[in-house]
């Protein structure tokens, strides 16, 4: 995105909202324009979404009133497929009365974020056609809201009790399922409500929120360094793409300029990190429809995976790879050579189990027409990664809005970027697609890490600044192996966390499972889930 865009579209959407938007700012790929009155909302959000080739990446909520401003809502779109840039829309909430209008309705990826402010600031958003808690569950006391800056760490609530509303589909035949939150493994709980007709779906709610951490509010306690370390344990299998957000973030704030070196390291321990999970996800697809020996192949080639991640981070989910300014691992020739023997092994290995699993006709039955993703619905809740890749979508944040060394990754000649988009426009969305993609993204990190060995000299990390600039903010963004990751950060006083707001791929793609079960049957859930690897963890912040 050059200079020349950014003023294009400023004096485009000034001159449509003229009389609109109070002030316009431009910060790094972020153009902001702040609102004259909350009541213009829907219409330039709306404009944004539907003329603008945007998608609704993140709604973030402060509560600014020490500093005059009140409560404060900031609606962030992404422009994709090259045209790097994120447009702000900023409005202050009218005190008197706490609310604001909803955008859910022409935007309903939007309908979610608006639950979740409700919960956490205690503002309403009028029009939302659902106004029940999402992160607060029922037996949180009313007037409780933990984002607000008077609503102390230490708080110990007392408990209300009340039951959720789940949706109740009625009819002669339909029997209610309900499964979790406790399950049988040893994975976190959520909460599913079938309603069957005999064996098919013909309705799934998702409850979740069950183990939320206060990560947002914990952060406004913490140095800097710290909350990197706890941006790392928001989903530990996702370490690497959210530290790299969060420090892009500070990095931004603090105008620092990260060694070309550091860039390409960020690059290789992201491609590693979606490598071992993409392994783990086709490996559970394997388990789910019983192939125990395509599962344990998969498997043993993980673990393989997991060793090099230690050998070169002490880490077998990467942890500690990151650091403000750049990397705290370096790579050595040693390492380089390391990589090579593994990645070269272990592409020979996969590409051996691939084989086996597509000559198989039981296992690709199994997922061809399974856990179908209808396009218009993974658009309109605004899906991202693999869950949007395989109906077609066409989104990679490691494109679209490039970050670490993705910046000379090789895009396609004109010829590859026509095949591409015939290719994705055959996906259908179901289990067999996502499986597919998967596929095709290991191949593709196998070149990747490649590539990006090729190190620069020039250090691992840059000087940041004592001190730095009071409220001011940035975006930081990422490719996880589930979608991307987006991390908006306000500084306080003396260094300190004044709002910390994150927006996983889990938190978007959590809703798209309750459409790709309709007419499957129960016995589809397991593989369906695992097709779609939601995280509860990266939800449940």
């Amino acid at each position: 995105m050059t200079q020349s865009h950014l003023e294009q579209y400023k004096k485009e959407i000034q001159g449509k909202f003229e009389d609109k938007i109070i002030k316009t700012e431009e910060n790094y790929n972020e153009l902001h324009f702040i609102l004259t009155n909350q009541k213009d909302i829907p219409e330039i959000c709306t404009y944004l979404y539907a003329n603008m080739g945007t998608k609704l990446a993140t709604m973030i909520c402060t509560d600014e009133r020490k500093l005059g401003n009140g409560f404060v809502i900031r609606y962030v779109f992404g422009k994709e497929n090259g045209e790097d840039i994120f447009f702000f829309v900023t409005a202050k909430i009218d005190e008197s009365t706490l609310s604001f209008p909803s955008i859910a309705m022409p935007i309903p990826s939007a309908a979610l974020y608006e639950r979740e402010i409700h919960d956490m600031f205690g503002l309403d958003a009028v029009g939302n056609p659902d106004t029940r808690p999402l992160v607060l569950h029922e037996h949180w006391p009313e007037n409780t809201f933990p984002l607000r800056k008077e609503f102390d760490l230490k708080t110990k609530t007392t408990r209300k009790e009340s039951q959720y509303k789940f949706l109740s589909v009625q009819g002669e035949g339909i029997c209610e399922i309900p499964v979790g939150p406790v399950h049988a493994g040893i994975i976190e709980p959520g909460h599913f409500r079938f309603s069957v007709m005999g064996e098919n779906i013909i309705n799934l709610e998702t409850r979740l929120f069950y183990t939320h951490k206060g990560i947002e509010k914990l952060a406004e306690s913490m140095k800097i360094d710290d909350v990197l370390l706890l941006s790392e344990r928001i989903s530990g299998d996702e370490s690497v793409a959210n530290s790299t957000a969060f420090c892009q973030a500070l990095e931004k704030i603090a105008m620092i300029e990260v060694p070309r070196r550091a860039q390409q390291i960020r690059t290789i321990f992201g491609e590693l990190e979606r490598l071992y999970n993409h392994m783990s996800s086709v490996a559970g697809i394997a388990t789910d429809i019983g192939f125990a020996y395509g599962s344990s192949r998969l498997n043993i080639i993980k673990e393989t995976l997991m060793r090099l991640n230690e050998s070169l981070s002490g880490s077998r989910i990467l942890f500690g790879v990151n650091r403000v300014g750049g990397v705290r691992c370096d790579i050595t020739d040693e390492s380089k050579t390391t990589i090579m023997k593994t990645i070269d092994k272990v592409s020979k290995d996969f590409e051996k189990v691939v084989t086996l699993l597509k000559s198989k006709s039981s296992f690709v039955d199994r997922l061809q027409g399974t856990g179908t993703i209808p396009k218009k619905a993974a658009q309109d809740l605004g899906i991202v990664g693999v869950a949007a890749r395989c109906v077609g979508i066409d989104i990679d944040t490691r494109r679209d809005h490039p970050y670490a060394a993705y910046y000379t990754q090789h895009r396609g000649t004109p010829q590859e970027i026509t095949q591409r988009q015939v290719t994705m426009q055959k996906r259908n969305g179901d289990v067999l697609a996502r499986f597919e993609v998967r596929i095709q993204e290991i191949l593709e990190s196998f070149e990747i890490i490649r590539m990006s060995l090729q190190l620069e000299s020039d250090g691992l990390h840059a000087n940041t600044p004592t001190n730095l600039e009071p409220f001011r903010s940035a975006l930081g963004y990422a490719e996880s192996h589930r979608g991307q990751t987006v991390h908006w950060v306000m500084v306080g006083e003396n260094n300190s966390i004044f709002r910390y707001k994150v927006r996983t791929a889990s938190f978007l793609n959590w809703p798209i499972i309750e459409q790709a079960v309709l007419n499957d049957i129960v016995p589809d859930f397991p593989v369906v889930n695992k097709s779609l690897d939601l995280s509860y963890s990266g939800n449940d912040l």
